[in-house]
């Protein structure tokens, strides 16, 4: 792990394979962050920019961030980051899956494999093509944080998954996720 004494985000390349080539994700690691932080995989799809990856790692995560609009490198790079998150001073049990409907359709399949466990799943809309079908089962999935997706908010709470939805202006910040425990969590969703 690089050492982190300025007040600077520090980024790094990293090249991941993948079926047939190379990927080549950026990490970000917070300004002086300790070891165990928490760690989002950021599925940027499309013409999403990395302005999400760049607000968690501002508010403390360390982040794995790729364009890609492919489900077998998305899952590659998030079983990559369950696996060498200690590598990088993240903590494996406090994984964040980040981005759009990709990202959804990720966290469906951890569910689905039983790995890796996911704390949370940061789904950023607008809902367009790419999210889970209407008659995916959801139930199950890791609790959410939704932003500018209603109609898939309401499809995670009718499953039963806890929810926090929040808007897209002003910005975002993410800070609150990264200290909830899955008991926290659960006392949180219990107090809405």
């Amino acid at each position: 792990m690089p050492a982190m004494t300025t007040n600077a985000q520090l980024d790094a390349d990293l090249a991941l394979r993948a079926p047939r080539r190379f990927v080549r994700p950026r990490v970000s690691w917070p300004a002086d962050a300790p070891d165990g932080s928490p760690m989002a995989v950021f599925l940027a799809e499309g013409d999403t920019g990395f302005e999400a990856a760049d607000a968690l790692c501002a508010d403390g995560f360390v982040v794995l961030a790729l364009p890609t609009a492919a489900f077998d490198v998305a899952t590659i790079a998030l079983e990559w980051a369950a696996d060498h998150a200690i590598h990088v001073g993240a903590d494996a049990d406090r994984l964040v899956v980040a981005g759009g409907g990709l990202a959804a359709a990720v966290a469906l399949h951890a569910r689905d494999e039983g790995w890796p466990r996911l704390s949370r799943q940061v789904l950023i809309g607008p809902e367009e093509t790419g999210w889970p079908p209407a008659d995916a089962d959801l139930s199950g999935v890791a609790p959410a944080t939704v932003v500018d997706a209603p109609g898939y908010a309401a499809r995670l709470r009718a499953a039963g998954v806890p929810v926090e939805e929040l808007r897209p202006d002003p910005a975002t910040s993410f800070a609150w996720v990264r200290g909830l425990s899955n008991a926290d969590q659960e006392e949180l969703e219990g107090v809405r």
